[in-house]
């Protein structure tokens, strides 16, 4: 792995982290390159409109845990099929979106609109997958996206209840 690739590898995780702990508004472009041990141009030269872009990395890169939740529902049989699988897949990986979860839940009210954007495209990518899945099931794709949605805040509503009592 060259050492461009690593070093930018290391910021995004350095920021996850920091960002999950410390939040958004409270970590500083400082405080991640005092994590990674590299200079706030390294961290530019990567990421050029420097935190908010490396917020966008940060939800991009943890989308595939989201999106795998998607994946593991292709193939269906039917709309109870894809309903279990869709709960099983939440459930195997709880801890680790519970986490993540958390940290967006908590920090939400406090992003700017350029963030809340980034968070909001994200979510509606996973929701058009979902509803897509969802659409051979029903009558149309009016249907298939109100029955992604329940599906959807179901499972959020579930993640608030574990985040709540701290589950781990």
């Amino acid at each position: 792995m060259s050492e461009k690739v690593n070093r930018r590898e290391k910021i995004v995780q350095a920021a996850t982290e920091l960002f999950m702990n410390k939040g958004y508004q409270k970590t500083s472009v400082r405080d991640i390159t005092n994590r990674v041990g590299c200079t706030e141009a390294a961290l530019y030269y990567h990421f050029k409109d420097g935190k908010r872009s490396l917020f966008n990395e940060v939800i991009e890169s943890n989308m595939p845990s989201l999106m795998s939740i998607v994946e593991a529902c292709e193939g269906a049989q039917s709309l109870y099929e894809l309903i279990m699988k869709y709960g099983q897949s939440m459930t195997r990986t709880l801890e680790l979106r519970a986490e993540k979860f958390r940290w967006i839940t908590s920090e939400f009210p406090e992003f700017q609109n350029e963030e809340r954007k980034i968070f909001h495209e994200k979510h509606l990518k996973f929701h058009d997958s979902l509803a897509e899945l969802v659409r051979p099931f029903v009558m149309d794709d009016e249907e298939a996206h109100r029955i992604a949605w329940l599906i959807s805040c179901t499972g959020i509503g579930y993640m608030q209840v574990f985040c709540a009592l701290d589950m781990k």
